[in-house]
């Protein structure tokens, strides 16, 4: 899912961020006699699923078919591309690429009606701060880019971003503005409220890099923040330097900044995440962050060690999308040490689109060794072009899927009959909307 580095982008048919990729090796062979044995508690088995799998009942029959047959256990669907919906919301203007389609289409209903019959657990994949990376502006005048224009966060010049370049991918709301972090809140309210889901995940969960956010917004709040621990004659010195530079408390405590900027987004995951639980308890929250967790914590304000910690996470799903399996290795032991200490889930989040099977199959063996309880494969549309070939599942199930299993257990989740434990194929239906 959104998995990526200040050097890497998403490729175009995706909308997810990627990690920045080592330069190729050679391809790493591993055989069903080398794979570590998958636990015997059981193991997330999942594919991210990007949103233009799901326009029509057809692809979603085949998505349901392939994961089915090849063992896997988990669907993270994306129904939150670009602030819009793949679901009947009355928050989010339904997505554009459903044009064509009956208003009645509801392709989050649809999957959960087929993947929870077959026995499949579905996660709401939901792009969280990104909400628009295209040169026209949306369609809908109910799309949060035109209706709240002045909660995109924005560069130290003020200006915001619409489309994919450099080290953006396009245009993100401030997680500072607390209005557009109400909006963001009861989005994810909404889907839960809505439909029987098994999950949550975060995805976008972050700054697009240490260029933003200086929207006004997030500097008024940091100046207001600072002025009452300052004393009188320094608060004076600041705001006279503020007639030429807005700027001017972030650059005299631009490390406080930082710690700010990084609080915002971790105080939006830990509220998002206890309302959720309020309402749902049994209901998994989990999040896609940058492998890296140095380039996630100081230059995405992307703390998620804190996140599972403090207990915001059930489960983290680190993108290590890169080629090296020695380096995707270290990235997942880095977030299975973090995890086993705060009694949480780490899934591998592997890069399987770009690298051959064989190397797939390497990393899944390297996450079980680690002690993983799973992997996430990006993404079901790349690796089998969306549902024209079985390829690539074909060599994958055969090395480290031959037998169907069921999740394992969240031992910290409520007792009673929970879709988390099931392993059975029996989960509850499609809820409403």
């Amino acid at each position: 899912m959104n998995p990526i580095t200040s050097l890497s982008l998403r490729g175009a048919f995706i909308g997810l961020t990627l990690l920045s990729v080592s330069p190729c090796s050679q391809p790493i062979k591993a055989s069903a006699a080398t794979v570590t044995p998958a636990p015997a508690a059981g193991e997330v088995r999942g594919m991210w699923v990007v949103r233009t799998s799901i326009t029509t009942p057809e692809s979603i029959a085949r998505v349901v078919s392939l994961a089915k047959s090849h063992n896997f256990n988990t669907l993270f669907v994306q129904v939150r591309g670009r602030g819009d919906s793949f679901y009947q919301s009355d928050i989010a203007p339904r997505s554009e690429e459903l044009d064509g389609q009956p208003a009645s289409f509801d392709p989050l209903a649809e999957t959960l009606r087929q993947a929870h019959a077959a026995g499949l657990q579905v996660h709401a994949w939901m792009n969280t701060c990104f909400i628009w990376g295209s040169p026209h502006a949306p369609v809908s005048p109910q799309h949060v880019v035109n209706a709240h224009p002045d909660w995109l966060d924005r560069d130290s010049t003020g200006k915001s971003r619409m489309t994919t370049g450099g080290d953006c991918e396009g245009a993100f709301l401030s997680p500072a503005n607390l209005d557009a972090r109400k909006h963001i809140h009861d989005v994810f309210l909404e889907v839960a409220t809505k439909y029987d889901i098994d999950g949550i995940h975060f995805d976008y969960i972050r700054y697009p890099n240490l260029t933003f956010d200086y929207s006004n917004a997030s500097v008024s709040r940091f100046q207001n923040e600072m002025v009452p621990v300052l004393g009188a004659r320094q608060c004076a010195v600041i705001d006279a330097r503020l007639r030429t530079d807005r700027l001017a408390y972030v650059h005299a405590f631009p490390a406080h900044y930082q710690d700010f900027r990084r609080r915002q987004v971790t105080e939006m995951v830990r509220d998002i995440s206890h309302d959720l639980k309020a309402m749902r308890p049994s209901i998994i929250v989990s999040a896609a962050v940058f492998a890296d967790s140095k380039d996630a914590y100081k230059v995405r304000g992307q703390d998620w060690k804190t996140w599972l910690r403090e207990g915001y996470l059930d489960a983290v799903v680190p993108m290590a999308y890169g080629v090296d399996t020695t380096k995707v290795a270290a990235q997942i032991a880095d977030a299975v040490s973090c995890a086993r200490e705060s009694n949480r889930f780490v899934y591998a989040g592997i890069g399987s689109w770009h690298i051959p099977a064989g190397s797939t199959i390497a990393k899944i063996a390297a996450a079980r060794k680690l002690g993983a309880q799973g992997e996430v494969l990006f993404s079901y549309g790349g690796i089998t072009k969306d549902g024209a070939t079985a390829e690539y599942l074909d060599k994958v199930s055969s090395a480290c899927y031959s037998k169907a299993m069921g999740v394992p257990r969240m031992a910290w989740m409520p007792a009673g009959p929970s879709k988390q434990a099931d392993g059975d194929g029996e989960t509850g239906q499609e809820a409403g909307g």
